[in-house]
């Protein structure tokens, strides 16, 4: 009695004889884990900060197409994340030294279309909108059409918005002007109190809107007003300098 007791456990272990097949199937004794968020971005950010500093004491041009290989790896390695769309938006303004080809402009806006559809739940792609000079004039519209019908976040929408504003209110074409109008209106009414670097969309909406006129700058002319904050970060008005000699320094950070 005891013996077959025995047996019939025996018939019970996985593996023994008479054991189910599910029950004798290998189970690998681990899997590997995907590469995490951090590591990912981690990578990204080391790349960039090797081919900048590459870049600082190089040809810039020269430097960049080292590179490229390196961040195509990457992008292909994490696609479809957060990580792997930071290395094809590397990759994406890097066409810049494209220009001298005559090939930049649609190289750019072909991959832009493609990162618009495959990461359209991205905020990264504001970042589409930033790099408006890579896509010409003609090709920069249906672009930031397409982007703002795509993304669902409000912050790439007002970026596209911005982009494309921007760009028609300099057009000698009135038709061109009147929609970037009602671009900068529409920025302004419902994307007004969204960041932008250090202002926020309503007020470059509403400067774009009424500029100054060339006459009340022209010399001789009491400056217009001018506010915001000091280097260290305390806000200021020119009329508080009035009677001072006052040097304005006016620059680009593209």
């Amino acid at each position: 009695m005891i013996d077959l007791s025995l047996a019939l456990l025996l018939l019970c272990l996985p593996g023994s004889q008479g054991a189910s097949a599910e029950s004798s199937q290998i189970v690998p004794a681990f899997a590997p884990e995907p590469v995490s968020l951090e590591v990912a971005t981690d990578r990204v950010k080391e790349l960039e900060a090797i081919h900048d500093a590459a870049a600082e004491g190089g040809n810039r041009r020269e430097v960049a197409e080292q590179f490229r290989p390196r961040f195509e790896a990457l992008a292909s390695e994490l696609a479809r994340s957060e990580s792997g769309l930071s290395a094809e938006l590397w990759l994406l303004r890097n066409h810049w030294w494209k220009r001298s080809e005559g090939t930049m402009e649609q190289i750019s806006i072909d991959h832009a279309k493609r990162l618009i559809e495959e990461y359209k739940t991205s905020t990264q792609l504001a970042h589409l909108a930033e790099f408006s000079y890579l896509y010409g004039r003609k090709g920069l519209r249906p672009l930031m059409e397409a982007l703002e019908a795509a993304s669902p976040h409000d912050q790439v929408d007002a970026a596209a918005l911005h982009s494309l504003a921007n760009s028609l209110r300099r057009s000698k074409d009135s038709d061109e002007q009147s929609i970037a109008r009602e671009q900068l209106l529409r920025l302004r009414d419902r994307y007004g109190d969204l960041a932008f670097r250090d202002t926020t969309y309503g007020a470059m909406a509403s400067a774009m809107l009424s500029p100054h006129s060339k006459d009340s700058l022209s010399v001789g002319q009491q400056a217009p007003q001018i506010s915001g904050a000091d280097v260290h970060g305390h806000p200021f008005q020119l009329t508080d300098h009035r009677g001072k000699i006052v040097l304005l320094d006016f620059w680009g950070d593209w």
